[in-house]
């Protein structure tokens, strides 16, 4: 799940991020969350609140506040979020290096350049939260998510299921491992109460199981199965029919 700020005080620039950032999302099987703010200060009290977000769009020029201001007093709250400007004026660039910005958008916006620096962030942020890690034997292992086809609970035993390499377990709880992958970027849905999915390994599914790339077949129990389809559905970009 990526989280979004869009922070312009024009409702027609912001429904067009927004436009532009779900149908992105649907091309790239991403699933979005954007908060909308037509303020700088509006979206300072939302940070200075706790919530923190990957991407923040921020107009540099607003009625109700500087977004440099705005920016300067994100900063001191989140240095990891990736800020890009987005201004019909050039003057103020030179901030974008002041301020560590990621990139500059001119309006009107132009898709082919919103869709590239989209596409930068997300590898920026992909390299942030890639791998999953857990502790064996006193000691800790890191595997990337990418690698991972899916999950196994056997007992208080977790399988991992990898592309190429084989399989490597440790003790714990899939909810767990749940849990940590949810703060990642790469999805993974629960089909079972053994099994959690790597959604880009899914080749094909049924309403009782699911095929991955690699032809292995796993099921989609009855209590699970809503939820998985409603999550692979929107992956997709709408729920398919089977």
């Amino acid at each position: 799940m990526l989280t979004i700020a869009i922070c312009d005080d024009e409702q027609k620039i912001t429904s067009q991020i927004e436009a532009f950032l779900f149908d992105l999302g649907q091309k790239q099987g991403i699933l979005l969350e954007t908060d909308v703010f037509y303020s700088g200060c509006a979206l300072e009290q939302q940070i200075s609140g706790g919530k923190r977000y990957d991407i923040i769009y921020l107009d540099i020029q607003m009625e109700n506040g500087d977004g440099i201001a705005a920016a300067e007093a994100i900063r001191e709250k989140d240095e990891t979020a990736l800020l890009i400007y987005v201004s019909g004026y050039e003057k103020y660039m030179m901030e974008l290096f002041r301020l560590d910005v990621l990139a500059f958008l001119k309006k009107p916006i132009d898709p082919v350049r919103f869709e590239t620096v989209f596409l930068e962030a997300l590898k920026r942020i992909n390299r942030q939260r890639f791998y999953f890690t857990y502790h064996y034997k006193n000691a800790e292992y890191k595997v990337s998510c990418m690698d991972i086809m899916y999950f196994e609970s056997s007992g208080r035993k977790i399988i991992i299921h990898r592309r190429e390499s084989g399989t490597e377990s440790f003790n714990g709880k899939l909810s767990e491992v749940e849990a940590q992958l949810n703060a990642g970027k790469i999805p993974f849905l629960r089909t079972h109460k053994s099994y959690l999915v790597n959604y880009h390994f899914i080749k094909a599914r049924s309403k009782t199981e699911i095929t991955l790339t690699d032809d292995t077949k796993l099921p989609i129990s009855k209590d699970k199965g809503t939820r998985f389809g409603e999550q692979y559905g929107r992956l997709l970009g709408g729920e398919i029919d089977v």
